[in-house]
């Protein structure tokens, strides 16, 4: 289905559509693009952060050594025994992370992707959600045999999935970084999308990054 969105200026988009493919849930992949957005963002900040730590523990330091005797310097004891707490925080902050979403991801695996990419969007359907569908070892054989009409009309509709998502290539807030196995999707820096290039023709990988790099620019990275 093609839209024709028209931007503030009055340009039409001309909605070109590079490639399409489906693809299964993998925690390894999303794990792998999770670990390239903490590099490029996350650590940044970690590294300014601590940098402004350890400048207030040591301005404490100096301020014990240069003391005068039966000056009371609690506070500045105080102080260096936040900094460290905050800066064991601030270090530990990124491995926690990574580690709740390690363990939330397992059940996303079996879940199948359909992606669309256009010269101006990328939509993203899931066709099928392992962690909604019911597990047929649980279910009688009675309900299965009465609610086998509803589900069968549930299938054909997809009401039961998720609705699509759709990300505007045009906001200057979306950024694409390109690896060996992956695109990785980062909008506000905050939330992060997986596709694997696994489910495009090698054509299409080509020409995904002739025309995305050609219309984002610099928000088209390669890793």
């Amino acid at each position: 289905m093609a839209f024709d969105d028209i931007y503030d200026d009055g340009r039409v988009s001309l909605d070109e559509k590079i490639a399409e493919g489906e693809y299964e849930s993998s925690s390894e992949d999303i794990l792998s693009g999770f670990k390239v957005f903490q590099k490029r963002y996350v650590y940044k900040g970690v590294v300014l952060q601590m940098a402004l730590v350890i400048l207030g523990l040591l301005s404490q330091v100096v301020n014990i050594m240069g003391a005068a005797q039966g000056e009371d310097l609690f506070f500045s004891y105080m102080l260096i025994l936040v900094c460290i707490i905050l800066g064991v925080y601030i270090l530990e902050r990124p491995r926690g992370t990574y580690k709740r979403l390690e363990a939330a991801i397992k059940e996303l695996d079996g879940t199948v992707y359909k992606s669309e990419i256009y010269t101006n969007k990328i939509i993203i359907y899931t066709i099928y959600d392992s962690y909604n569908k019911d597990d047929p070892d649980n279910v009688s054989e009675d309900e299965a045999d009465s609610g086998k009409e509803e589900n069968s009309e549930d299938a054909e509709s997809g009401d039961d999935l998720p609705p699509a998502t759709v990300i505007h290539l045009d906001n200057g807030s979306v950024e694409i970084v390109e690896t060996d196995k992956l695109y990785v999707v980062y909008i506000k820096r905050v939330n992060v999308f997986v596709i694997p290039k696994s489910a495009f023709k090698a054509y299409e990988v080509t020409q995904i990054k002739d025309k995305l790099s050609n219309i984002m620019g610099v928000r088209f990275k390669e890793k």
